[in-house]
């Protein structure tokens, strides 16, 4: 066969292909999605040179996007071409939507079974995004494997940390609406706010962002309409901001704990997989809340402070709060009161900041409050304050305040019934159980750098006032007590011009004035600084630049650390 000719080549292929006795298919598909030339190519070649006996074709063709092609090629009638060609045509009707949404659905369920973990959908959430996002693009049975493919390796890596309804529909804008999934990529705070989000100078009006966006949309060559339903739906920060919600609107609330993609920390995860923002796994939230006995579920929470990520695990159990278990209410609040002293770390809002036990103390009394009853509650708080070590007696300290606070006392006239934690008679014999310890605790050791001081000193000084002012007056015979006071009265506030620390001269001035204070650190031995922490001195070096200044005119930390470097630097020389 090595001269022979293409005539002789074919005439013997034919004579093999007869002699075979075996029908052979060839199935050519997606020819629709070829270009022009392409499609006249493969007709060509079916029909011209590889038409053989006992070979059967199979054409597989949108009809109507092919005879366009061959009449524009041809410049003749596409049918008519067809027809020549074509033996048996076969008319495929289109598949119904809903036995497409079928088809998905099977597909979907196949990926729930597969996840080792119960994957729990918000139905009436499901039915919105489904709708909005995910539905308008599924018009073939390509389109759902196209997306069952992506979907299906990136909610295996990610499920225990996503929202199956978000992943489904951000995943749905990636495959197919690609320039409105990376518009969400991009603008996170238009999206899932933040803590400037929605505060405007004073003066300037809020923008009419419905028709903002609906500009950029339109620039970009995206369906402005569906793009702001789409968006809104797994977004409420957005939906409020364009004044458009659906017929089931999703609360902010309800991100962090459902893990929705509007949660700002967990928005990264649904795009990049980017783990950096969750410092705390869900898998170990979920086993404090309902697996560790008392032991372990403290060893886990002082592993969890000790790196830093102990805020990130409150607010985390604080949107938790109605899955805890009932049987483990008092188990999660004697710990995290017996802990919550001595948690290190502030939020990092640019403003409205709080510490880490602020924050824990809020989780707390949320926990303390869906005990059904009054003498559960009690009990939960009276072993607290009897157990308490100092930093954790600061905490109680700020509890006790705010109940107080509620029936109208300290100095209040108003009464607050759903902060009444507990009855009267039982605040009573808690106040003399607090009363007791902290002096048992003043006793034995300073309290001057107890957590909270503020609330405990206030306290003690409502109970037992003539207690509390004999202590003062023993601790400051000591300059250097003067000054720890002042510091552990400091509060922090934000402005215009940063973060920083203040004193309301009311806190102190009944023990000792400002002028003595001031005089006090201009004459400081630098040399005794050791004995102030870092944040101390910061507070000491803030109370020296705001003297005699407007309270409205605060230094930031920042200036207060400068005055502190001269201070080390005086103490050097």
């Amino acid at each position: 066969m090595q001269d022979a000719d293409l005539d002789k080549t074919r005439d013997v292929l034919e004579n093999e292909l007869i002699t075979a006795k075996q029908k052979i298919i060839i199935v050519i598909d997606d020819i629709d999605r070829l270009a022009n030339s392409q499609i006249r190519d493969v007709f060509q070649l079916v029909k011209q040179v590889a038409d053989f006996p006992n070979v059967i074709y199979v054409l597989s063709m949108d009809r109507e996007v092919v005879c366009s092609a061959l009449a524009e090629v041809h410049n003749t009638d596409g049918n008519e071409y067809l027809e020549k060609i074509i033996q048996v045509p076969f008319e495929l009707p289109e598949l119904r939507k809903s036995k497409l949404h079928k088809i998905l659905f099977d597909k979907l369920d196949m990926i729930i079974k597969n996840i080792p973990e119960k994957v729990e959908l918000d139905m009436d959430y499901w039915n919105n995004v489904f709708w909005n996002c995910i539905e308008p693009y599924i018009n073939t049975l390509r389109d759902v494997n196209r997306l069952i493919n992506t979907f299906q390796f990136r909610y295996g890596m990610l499920y225990q940390e996503t929202s199956f309804e978000d992943m489904l529909g951000i995943t749905t804008l990636e495959v197919f609406e690609p320039k409105l999934y990376k518009w969400i990529c991009n603008n996170k705070d238009a999206v899932c706010g933040g803590s400037l989000h929605g505060f405007l100078p004073n003066g300037d009006q809020k923008p009419d962002y419905r028709k903002l966006y609906h500009d950029e949309f339109d620039i970009l060559g995206i369906n402005p309409d569906f793009a702001i339903k789409c968006v809104s739906t797994m977004f409420p920060v957005f939906a409020n901001d364009v004044n458009k919600y659906q017929s089931v609107y999703q609360p902010v609330s309800n991100t962090r704990s459902k893990m929705r993609i509007a949660d700002e920390t967990r928005f990264e995860s649904y795009f990049m997989l980017d783990f950096d923002d969750i410092k705390v796994s869900r898998n170990i939230i979920n086993n404090c809340i309902s697996e560790l006995n008392k032991d372990e579920l403290r060893t886990v929470i002082e592993k969890i402070d000790k790196q830093g990520n102990i805020i990130y695990f409150i607010e985390e159990m604080q949107s938790l709060i109605d899955k805890i278990p009932y049987a483990r209410l008092g188990l999660i609040a004697s710990v995290m009161l017996g802990l919550q002293g001595g948690f290190k770390g502030e939020t990092s809002k640019t403003i409205f900041q709080r510490s880490a036990c602020e924050t824990a103390e809020y989780l707390t009394i949320s926990i303390i409050k869906r005990f059904d009853t009054e003498e559960e509650k009690n009990e939960i708080l009276r072993s607290a304050v009897e157990n308490a070590n100092k930093n954790g007696l600061g905490t109680m300290a700020s509890i006790i305040y705010g109940i107080e606070f509620a029936y109208g006392r300290l100095e209040r006239k108003s009464e607050k019934k759903d902060e009444q934690i507990i009855n009267l008679i039982h605040l009573e014999e808690l106040e003399k159980i607090y009363l007791e310890k902290i002096e048992a605790i003043a006793t034995s050791e300073t309290i001057l750098d107890m957590n909270q001081l503020n609330f405990a000193f206030y306290l003690w000084k409502f109970f037992d006032k003539n207690g509390a002012d004999d202590y003062l007056k023993k601790l400051f015979k000591n300059d250097l007590n003067k000054l720890k006071y002042v510091c552990a009265m400091s509060g922090r506030c934000t402005g215009t011009n940063g973060s920083g620390w203040m004193i309301n001269p009311e806190e102190y001035s009944e023990y000792i004035s400002s002028d003595e204070v001031y005089e006090i650190i201009q004459s400081l031995d630098k040399s005794k600084l050791n004995e102030f922490s870092d944040i101390e001195k910061i507070k000491l070096a803030s109370f020296d630049l705001n003297y005699n200044k407007n309270r409205n005119e605060f230094v930031n930390e920042q200036e207060a650390q400068e005055l502190v470097n001269e201070w080390n630097t005086e103490k050097k020389e």
